[in-house]
């Protein structure tokens, strides 16, 4: 589902808990911001799809579903948030350069201006949460 609302961009998807989904998902990703017509957007792109997918992936192969994924633009901040329904909060691995698996947080930290897990106030569900600042074509920057 994709959609404008208030001025503000805003897009979300129910991902089924199946890896195979996850290239699909990140076609529509990249879709999507390339119809926000983003200033940066080769850079900004490659960086939101990266970090996505990183936290995606994360939600497939560990969460529980439902899991939503939802990316807004508001003012000059794009948002994505991944909430899955699984009780395990995800941890930052060691960065010890030879391991394979691990380093998405890792990524989503350095690809990101910020970011956090919000654990739910009701039940075993968690939302992985980043922001990138990004400058919309026709917004004063």
């Amino acid at each position: 589902m994709v959609g404008t609302a208030d001025g503000q961009r805003t897009a979300y998807w129910d991902i089924p808990r199946d890896p195979n989904i996850l290239a699909h998902v990140r076609q529509l990703i990249r879709q999507t911001l390339k119809g926000w017509d983003l200033a940066e957007s080769d850079d900004l792109t490659d960086d939101i799809v990266l970090a996505s997918s990183e936290v995606l992936t994360n939600a497939v192969l560990y969460g529980l579903p439902p899991i939503r994924f939802s990316l807004w633009i508001t003012g000059e901040t794009l948002c994505a948030e991944i909430t899955d329904h699984g009780a395990d909060r995800p941890e930052p691995g060691t960065d010890d350069g030879e391991a394979e698996h691990g380093r998405g947080l890792g990524i989503v930290a350095a690809l990101s201006d910020e970011w956090g897990v919000q654990p739910a106030q009701n039940g075993p569900a968690k939302t992985v949460w980043f922001r990138k600042k990004c400058s919309p074509r026709g917004s004063a920057a």
